[in-house]
């Protein structure tokens, strides 16, 4: 069995974590349907001829699940090596663009977590090869493993946003997936774009607003209270959004919406500039089916972007290889 310092692990290599779904602050309760407007319509998206875009997406990987035995205290442990990365493609609408000036960032970091704090004295693990150095940062959390996975996760894209936005590299940041509380405190033009549909965030009136929108148009705002999320400290942080669907494609259908959101604290009259802005530029990125078997809701930058950041995770089977061989003969 492979030791570490004083403590033993055992691989659990045919289980991983199943990252996927486990969401990241999804909202659970419509607020205010009304926010925007008493009278629900489809609303024409507004037209913009020039625009500095992020696209900004976050992906990580189980590399190896293990146990951690410490015999001195009779203390068995869960932990995953894992791999998280992030990175961001910016675009501006109006010209063409080419892919060696769209790829601003490429972030991966790697992890060693635990589920409990057990006494290790190593803050990190270096794994030395010929071809370079993997380093797994040692992290313990109190947490279930695949929620703190998302949230070292989400951390990376909000770094990630942050330094694009700052840079002047983007005017507008338009992120993958539900927005994470800790991008509330960023103060930044974030838009989340959701495109996996959980739920609807409308009662049933509104629905035939919804089955109207035509491409480029979307539905007038509602305010949904995100679920509250704990943190290591015990204090728990909530935020509210306010949300609306955009009509990406022709088809019929749900699959041919998206739902985006922006942290309500920005204010009415910011997210209705950000909604009509987004139901203009989202559908224009929009990807067809024979090239996406997630069209049209897998934005094309989006797409490019995850299929990069996914290979600068590395070779997985070498990686897990390289762990499993590396600790036997420490």
């Amino acid at each position: 069995m492979p030791l570490w310092g004083r403590f033993r692990v055992s691989f659990d290599s045919w289980r991983l974590m199943n990252l996927d779904n486990h969401l990241i602050e999804e909202s659970e309760e419509i607020g205010d349907v009304k926010v925007e407007t008493d009278h629900w319509r489809p609303i024409d998206g507004k037209p913009v001829k020039r625009i500095k875009i992020g696209f900004v997406d976050g992906v990580r990987r189980t590399e190896n699940m293990v146990y951690v035995e410490d015999p001195e205290e009779m203390l068995v442990v869960e932990g995953a090596f894992v791999s998280v990365g992030a990175g961001a493609i910016t675009l501006e609408f109006g010209r063409l663009n080419t892919l060696e000036e769209a790829f601003k960032r490429a972030i991966v970091k790697r992890y060693f977590l635990l589920r409990e704090n057990i006494n290790s004295a190593q803050p990190k693990l270096r794994f030395i090869t010929s071809a370079g150095t993997i380093e797994f940062e040692v992290k313990h959390t109190k947490k279930e493993l695949s929620p703190f996975v998302n949230d070292l996760m989400a951390n990376l894209e909000a770094f990630v946003a942050e330094s694009v936005y700052k840079e002047g590299e983007a005017e507008l940041l338009i992120t993958d997936g539900t927005l994470h509380f800790n991008l509330k405190r960023k103060g930044l033009p974030f838009i989340g774009y959701v495109k996996k549909h959980k739920r609807i965030y409308l009662y049933p009136e509104h629905y035939e607003v919804l089955r109207k929108l035509k491409v480029g148009q979307r539905t007038p705002l509602v305010l949904i209270h995100s679920q509250p999320t704990t943190e290591e400290n015990g204090k728990t942080d909530k935020f509210d959004k306010f949300t609306w669907y955009v009509k990406l494609s022709e088809g019929e259908g749900i699959n041919s919406v998206a739902r985006l959101e922006v942290p309500a604290e920005i204010g009415v009259e910011k997210a209705v500039e950000l909604a009509d802005l987004s139901a203009y530029i989202v559908p224009k990125f929009a990807s067809v089916e024979f090239s996406d078997k997630r069209a049209p809701q897998n934005l094309i930058p989006i797409r490019y972007l995850e299929n990069y950041l996914r290979r600068h995770l590395g070779c997985q089977s070498l990686i897990r290889k390289l762990i499993a061989e590396k600790m036997l003969k420490q």
